[in-house]
């Protein structure tokens, strides 16, 4: 195919090009999900990660006999100090990748 007729097909089809995207890609650009930023992965893995140490936390302390509540808020305390360890840790790992924080 020409250069010249590679123009006149874009100049015919809008600016668009040769072939002009259909209705569908269009409405799933639209609906695209932002990107999220390095500090809001972070958080999210934490957050999932804590969730599910949680759970398993609170059913091996259900199913372990006899029941120790005292053991379970052990558990439940160290995990909540390693979560705020871990975002320590990934805010120090990445602080070249994270934006300053806006005052």
């Amino acid at each position: 195919m020409s250069r010249q007729l590679k123009r006149q097909l874009g100049r015919a089809n809008g600016g668009r090009g040769a072939i002009a995207p259909s209705a569908r890609s269009q409405r799933g650009r639209s609906l695209a999900k932002p990107r999220r930023s390095p500090q809001q992965r972070l958080n999210r893995i934490l957050l999932i990660g804590g969730a599910a140490l949680a759970v398993g936390a609170v059913a091996v302390a259900v199913i372990e006999r006899p029941f120790k509540p005292l053991a379970l808020a052990v558990n439940l305390a160290a995990i909540g100090l390693g979560l705020l360890m871990g975002k320590g840790i990934g805010m120090f790992m990445f602080r070249r990748v994270l934006p300053a924080p806006h005052k």
